[in-house]
């Protein structure tokens, strides 16, 4: 059972690492291509991310983690590890074919293109953010099902903060893009956590 959830949130890092690269591969163009881009400090810190990332994923893939120990908090790390994952993924999903169905390519990177249009719908009414919080899931996912300090360290410690960080950015390069468009929807949804209560202008 616990080599089942192990793999579920080593195949959750997997999909994870193959929208990595296709994105990776479009960044240059699409960044060309824009009407507003960014590269600034926060952007540098979370592409860092990118090959950390996909070299951890590749590590799990080449050798894969030894035999799970049978203890219950063994097997709690490993449900925990996989439900966190594949969340991750199926946000990161729902994000992808929200934007598909209004005719926007999710790409790496902090820009905005010339028919950028603001999603609010879908995923992005659940929060702002669905495809850094998938991320961020993934991260804890790895974390809790390979029962690793290193990797909870790197996840409370750079990932989280680095990608605030980033978000911030992002949402003030937004905002001067779609204006009061942009403030109402912060205004309505939650940045990483969806609003319990949803506010009205």
């Amino acid at each position: 059972m616990q080599e089942v959830l192990l793999s579920c949130v080593i195949g959750a890092a997997v999909m994870r690492s193959l929208w990595l690269l296709v994105g990776l591969a479009r960044v240059i163009p699409v960044h060309l291509r824009a009407r507003t881009r960014r590269w600034a400090l926060p952007e540098v810190l979370a592409f860092a991310e990118l090959p950390i990332f996909l070299a951890l994923t590749a590590s799990l893939v080449v050798w894969p983690p030894p035999k799970p120990s049978p203890s219950l908090l063994a097997l709690f790390g490993a449900g925990l590890g996989a439900m966190l994952g594949l969340a991750g993924v199926a946000l990161s999903l729902w994000a992808i074919a929200t934007t598909v169905r209004r005719r926007v390519i999710l790409d790496a990177g902090h820009f905005v293109k010339e028919e950028h249009p603001l999603v609010t719908t879908g995923a992005y009414g659940f929060v702002r953010n669905p495809m850094y919080l998938g991320l961020i899931l993934i991260w804890f996912g790895l974390a809790a099902a390979l029962q690793k300090p290193v990797l909870l360290f790197m996840a409370i410690a750079y990932v989280v903060p680095v990608f605030w960080f980033y978000i911030r950015a992002e949402e003030r390069m937004m905002a001067t893009a779609f204006g009061a468009q942009f403030e109402e929807y912060r205004f309505r949804v939650g940045r990483l956590l969806p609003r319990v209560r949803r506010r009205t202008v």
